[in-house]
Order: structure tokens, then C-alpha cells, then sequence
């Protein structure tokens, strides 16, 4: 009797043992993320960072264009990439009004199809601006009025005081403000009809 007690605990204890053994799955399968351990579930905290661009300063030229109900030129300005030059200036003006300038009533005497062919100088203050053939191509005011603006907007420039022109790389006579054919350096006063501060006077006293 004692035999047989002793066998059946033998049995009872095998049964447990089994029951508590791993089971194995025929195929994978996914473990409750509450399974695993959390150092496998912790995330990576490497972050790339993406070098950023230097900001570029900035710098205001001024270009000339013109309100054709006062025939006179009006002064713009345009923001460019530091540290601006003559050249630079010229190629925004020989670009024409922006969108916001034309709604204001501002137009250019210079065709677009104009190009820049070269700036040189100053020497001694006057800068060599060659332009192509273009504005030649226009006659009275309008060509006197695109030199103007070609003038104002060179001598804007610090230590430029006056402009020779060339066209095709041909030195070139041109008609100053009064319609008056020079080869000679042209400024801001042989241009004094379209000069917009021309006209002002004091009414301080008035």
C-alpha cells in the first residue's frame, strides 16, 4: 500500500514537471510587447542634424525707373546679396519693374531686351557702361529718358559721378538731357529734367 503511494506521488510530480516545460511553436510568432525585455524596446535617441545654410546679408541698391504721368524718374530700391556693385545695379534696372512697381504706376524706358555687355571702372568717378544696340533703337524723349535712367541709377553707386556709354563695345556719343550729342562723361545734372528732386523747393517760409 505504501508502494503504490509512493508511486503515484512519482507520477503526480513527472505530470507537473511537464506542464511547467517551454512549449515549442512550429512556426514564429509575435511576443506581447509586455515580453520583452525593454532595453529591446527602447528606441534610438540618435538624431541626424542637417547643417543650415549661412544667411546671406543683404544690401539695398537703388535703380531708377519712371512714372510716365510726371515724365520723371523715381527712385526704387532693391534688395541684393552683399556687397552689391554698379554691375549688379544695372542688371536689376535692365530687368524692368517688378509687379508690385508696375501696379504703382512705373514703367521703364529700356526695352527688356536690352543686355548688359560690360561695366568698367570708375576711373577717376566715371564708370563705362556697354550696352547692346538696343537702346539705341529708340528715339527723342524716350532713348534720352533711358540713359537717364541708366545714369541716375550708376551714379547711385558710391564713388561714381558720371557714365560713358558704349554700345556693342563701340564707344558711343549720346544725347544728353537736352537732346545735345556728347561723347563726354554724363551726370545726374545733365539729366536735371527728369531729376525727381529737381523741382523741390523749400515752403518752409511760406
Amino acid at each position: 500500500m505504501a508502494l503504490a503511494a509512493r508511486v503515484m506521488v512519482v507520477a503526480l510530480l513527472a505530470l507537473g514537471f511537464l506542464g511547467c516545460a517551454v512549449p515549442e511553436d512550429d512556426a514564429p510568432r509575435a511576443l506581447e510587447p509586455a515580453s520583452v525585455p525593454f532595453s529591446l524596446l527602447a528606441t534610438s535617441t540618435t538624431t541626424t542634424t542637417v547643417p543650415q545654410e549661412p544667411d546671406v546679408a543683404q544690401v539695398a541698391l537703388s535703380v531708377y525707373l519712371v512714372d510716365n504721368d510726371a515724365d520723371q524718374l523715381v527712385e526704387v530700391t532693391r534688395s541684393v546679396p552683399a556687397p552689391g556693385s554698379v554691375r549688379v545695379a544695372l542688371t536689376e534696372l535692365l530687368g524692368g519693374p517688378t509687379g508690385q512697381e508696375l501696379n504703382s504706376g512705373l514703367t521703364s524706358a529700356i526695352a527688356r531686351s536690352t543686355a548688359l555687355l560690360g561695366v568698367d571702372g570708375p576711373v577717376n568717378g566715371v564708370v563705362t557702361v556697354n550696352l547692346s544696340d538696343d537702346v539705341r533703337t529708340i528715339g527723342g524723349q524716350g532713348q534720352r529718358m533711358a540713359l537717364a535712367q541708366v545714369v541716375f541709377t550708376a551714379t547711385a553707386a558710391p564713388g561714381v559721378t558720371g557714365v560713358l556709354f558704349a554700345f556693342e563695345g563701340e564707344p558711343s556719343q549720346v544725347p544728353d538731357g537736352q537732346g545735345q550729342s556728347t561723347a563726354a562723361p554724363l551726370d545726374r545734372a545733365d539729366f536735371a529734367t527728369f531729376d525727381p528732386t529737381a523741382g523741390a523747393t523749400d515752403t518752409s517760409s511760406r
